[in-house]
């Protein structure tokens, strides 16, 4: 199968961008195009690769960030033949003359990009304040999520753009996509009055034998938990319901507790699957290397380096380009 972008050149200007967010965005746009087969090329400042250094780090030296970002790209210059480039602002005002399909990324939209970082874009979207319990101060989300999905946005606007043809202007707000991530509590305030703030949950994370299972639920799960438990007190009528679960959080914890850190996470997932309960051993990242799931999807290589998983037509897209940025 001819992957959907063979034969593009694609310009990735993330290591040219003026902040994080931004980079992070372009650079896993361009990430995508690779993996839909365009040759992407990455030219880097004189001070070498932004994200060489930036964590995690590797046993062997390096940074995983930038083995994952950028490992199907080839490094050179902004000279060239391109279908399309993708940048901030500045390094396309600077870089992307030319080019007939640009992917502009920033803060609140064109003309508009102060001074930004992810916990900012966090807080301003309304993501931090769901993450977390209760009265609890916020929590950041792990990882580069937000930036991450503006990245799959702007691969997505340019895949868009080629397919129609001419030239063309995509503009990606990376606030615009934080919004968009947090949208069901945004419509829930909307529609329901809700306060958006989270409660108690009644879905728990809880120690096994081995390691930890999540416990993720619906109501109609619970008599089967509690058959599979076996204790008569999960019984109480005042645990029937959601709310009830959630106000009496604590007792629920203590019941459940010791029936799971008796059992490795191999039979309470047995158990559970019985019973269709959708219970989830939490893996280490070792562990996923061998799990069958990842194995079977083919999702991460042998050095553990995760694969784009990738589709055009129906059939996985393979690799087919391995050039160390």
């Amino acid at each position: 199968m001819t992957a959907p972008l063979a034969g593009l050149t694609v310009l990735d200007l993330g290591a040219l961008c003026a902040q994080p967010p931004h980079a992070l965005a372009v650079s896993m746009a361009a990430k995508l195009c690779a993996g839909f087969g365009a040759i992407v090329v990455r030219p880097v400042p004189e001070a070498g690769e932004p994200f060489a250094t930036m964590p995690p780090l590797l046993p062997a030296g390096g940074s995983a960030l930038d083995r994952f970002l950028n490992a199907d790209k080839r490094a050179g210059g902004t000279d060239g033949c391109f279908a399309a480039v993708i940048g901030d602002t500045t390094a396309l005002s600077r870089h992307a003359a030319g080019i007939a399909v640009k992917v502009r990324v920033s803060v609140f939209g064109p003309g508009e990009d102060p001074p930004m970082s992810e916990l900012g874009l966090q807080a301003l979207s309304g993501l931090l304040d769901i993450v977390g319990q209760g009265a609890g101060i916020p929590t950041r989300l792990p990882g580069h999520q937000a930036a991450y999905a503006a990245g799959l946005a702007a691969c997505t606007g340019l895949l868009a753009a080629l397919k129609a043809g001419g030239a063309e202007i995509v503009d990606v707000s990376l606030f615009d996509v934080s919004a968009w991530l947090n949208w069901k509590v945004a419509a829930r305030v909307a529609v329901l009055g809700e306060t958006g703030r989270p409660g108690p949950s009644d879905w728990l994370t809880l120690p096994a034998r081995d390691g930890h299972i999540a416990l993720v639920y619906q109501d109609k799960d619970w008599p089967a938990l509690c058959a599979m438990i076996g204790d008569p007190r999960l019984l109480g009528d005042d645990l029937t319901t959601a709310a009830g679960r959630r106000a009496g959080r604590d007792r629920v914890t203590a019941i459940l507790g010791p029936w799971f850190a008796a059992r490795t996470r191999a039979e309470i997932g047995a158990a559970a699957e019985a019973r269709r309960l959708p219970i989830g051993p939490v893996l280490w990242p070792a562990e996923l290397l061998h799990d069958r799931q990842h194995q079977a999807r083919g999702f991460l290589a042998a050095d553990g380096t995760p694969l784009m998983p990738l589709r055009a037509d129906g059939q996985r897209i393979a690799r087919e380009f391995d050039h160390a940025a």
